[in-house]
């Protein structure tokens, strides 16, 4: 935004406090002395279940904890474990039948939330609905490696797996209660209702569930019994309130009612300015980027062709997107994986901006210009929707631009916007065309479930048995040297099939009270809520 633009949109947040009458000052609600953290969260979520939800999962996290999770430098960090298991720190443990025995050991006095014990026990039961065919977990496939998972004693977790697998230190970023869930089939978790919406959303974390009102908000208080010390967390109480709008949403910031929010690139111009509060603008490990879908029957008709693929991929201006509508704040990406990622390849732009080109292509591949200058195919018009989730502006605004350049090659599209529950199911059914969206890596990335015909996030019905033995094959490698060389090949292989539009590296602005102390920004997919049990308010 220019800093025109910037002007006016504080004009218009200006006028909105006006007709709300309290002129939007900036003193914080009264809370009678408890430490409430108040939250402006971009969308309702799904569901509370970290391992088959489709949104972030940040509040979840503030109930439940893992093995792992990610530090803001994009380190794994132990949280129920006391270390990662290493060959170094006899953890890890290489057989002579090329089976690796890894072994956790688990912090002591963990209880859950009703006062159950925490033991290795938990551990197991979540290794085994994750695998489970029915467990619908959004990453499945990076489990399936362990063959055996064993308890010697409460306090100690063996798994085996069926080789050397280079991202093992990223999973169980949660765990499940056995307790909760004993007797159920994978199925019965996936649809428990009380687990996905609460009361009976437990974990060992600092915040225990306190209620779900639809529409407005979930709230956590503090746990206080919580494994690091009674006098932790310092918060008592956090409030998530769903406000889906970004122009509300910035409001809800700048009046002071609310102490963290996530706001638009093309906001920060705006924000900046505000008082008591900051802007962090966290490098995400996340590419927004365009795919279409192959598993309708039309989708199939009209994407099945790498050179229809690549012919409207030449046809969107991404430098454009960037510097214009992104106002600089992002970075054009050419790969999947983060520009600071030491995996990621350099080999210049992947798909240049060339509607020349994009029309030469469409003609070869039998598209020719119909009625109304739409193009088609032997009856078939070149005609197609956008799934856009609402909350999700940044995204839909690109959708738009995307809309209006593949208008000028003679391609039609619509938009079709859905609330984030119905947006998920719509997206795991692939019943879908185009889709403008990101995925967030983890620290130590694997693109199998992203990619493989058989990957759990990949929902675009596209299949390519050449690809999947390079990701897969990479998956097994421990070392730099051996996987960064397969990776590479596997980036490559992306761009040459045509099977993604990277579009820019997604930079997410946080917009934070000076009143919290002790946060962090983290843009993996475990996000910047990873240390919330030593997050402070300070005194207004």
């Amino acid at each position: 935004m220019s800093r025109s633009g910037g002007q006016r949109l504080l004009a218009v947040v200006a006028a909105l406090c006006l007709s709300a009458g309290d002129g939007c000052s900036r003193r914080a609600p009264d809370d009678g002395g408890r430490k409430i953290l108040r939250i402006a969260y971009e969308r309702e979520i799904d569901v509370l279940n970290l391992f088959t939800s489709q949104n972030l999962v940040d509040i979840s996290f503030s109930m439940v904890e893992g093995l792992v999770t990610t530090d803001d430098h994009g380190r794994y960090v132990p949280v129920l474990a006391k270390e990662i298991p290493t060959v170094e720190n006899g953890g890890v443990t290489l057989r002579e039948d090329g089976t690796v025995d890894m072994t956790w050991h688990l912090h002591e006095g963990v209880r859950w939330h009703d006062g159950e014990p925490f033991t290795s026990a938990d551990v197991c039961f979540t290794w085994r609905f994750v695998t489970s065919p029915g467990s619908e977990t959004y990453n499945r496939e990076q489990y399936m490696g362990i063959k055996a998972c064993e308890s010697p004693d409460a306090g100690t977790v063996v798994f085996r797996w069926d080789g050397q697998y280079a991202y093992y230190a990223g999973l169980f970023e949660g765990i499940l209660p056995e307790h909760v869930f004993r007797g159920l089939t994978a199925t019965q978790i996936v649809r428990h209702e009380g687990y996905n919406r609460g009361p009976q959303t437990i974990g060992t974390g600092p915040f225990k569930f306190a209620e779900w009102k639809t529409g407005e908000y979930i709230r956590v208080v503090k746990n206080r019994d919580y494994w690091r010390g009674r006098e932790l967390p310092k918060i008592d109480e956090i409030v998530w309130a769903f406000i889906p709008d970004a122009n509300t949403r910035l409001l809800a910031l700048r009046s002071g009612a609310h102490h963290f929010g996530r706001i638009l690139p093309t906001q920060v111009a705006a924000a900046g300015s505000l008082p008591e509060s900051h802007v962090h603008l966290v490098n995400t490990n996340a590419v927004l980027h365009l795919e279409l879908g192959v598993k309708t029957p039309h989708g199939k008709r009209l994407f099945s062709d790498p050179r229809v693929r690549r012919a409207l991929f030449h046809a969107v201006d991404r430098d454009a997107i960037a510097k214009k509508l992104m106002e600089g704040t992002v970075k054009v990406a050419d790969s999947p994986l983060n520009f600071e990622s030491p995996y990621v390849t350099a080999d210049g732009a992947a798909f240049t901006y060339d509607p020349a080109l994009a029309a030469r292509l469409l003609d070869e591949a039998g598209w020719t210009r119909g009625l109304g200058g739409v193009r088609q195919k032997e009856g078939e018009r070149m005609s197609f929707t956008f799934l856009n989730r609402a909350g999700q502006t940044d995204r839909a605004l690109v959708a738009q631009v995307i809309q209006m350049e593949l208008r000028a090659i003679g391609v039609e599209t619509s938009l079709d916007t859905l609330e984030s529950a119905a947006w998920s199911q719509r997206w795991r059914s692939g019943k879908w065309e185009a889709i403008v969206s990101a995925f967030i890596l983890p620290a130590d990335p694997t693109l199998t479930s992203l990619f493989a015909c058989d990957g759990s996030n990949n929902m675009t019905g596209e299949c390519d048995p050449a690809l999947d033995e390079v990701l897969k094959t990479s998956d097994h490698a421990l070392t730099f040297a051996i996987r960064a060389p397969l990776l590479a090949r596997a980036q490559r292989r992306l761009v040459d099939t045509a099977r993604l539009l990277p579009l820019f590296y997604n930079v997410t602005p946080e917009l934070v009270s000076t009143r919290v102390k002790g946060y962090h920004g983290s843009g993996t997919n475990f996000g910047s809520f990873w240390n919330l049990w030593s997050w402070e308010l300070g005194a207004p």
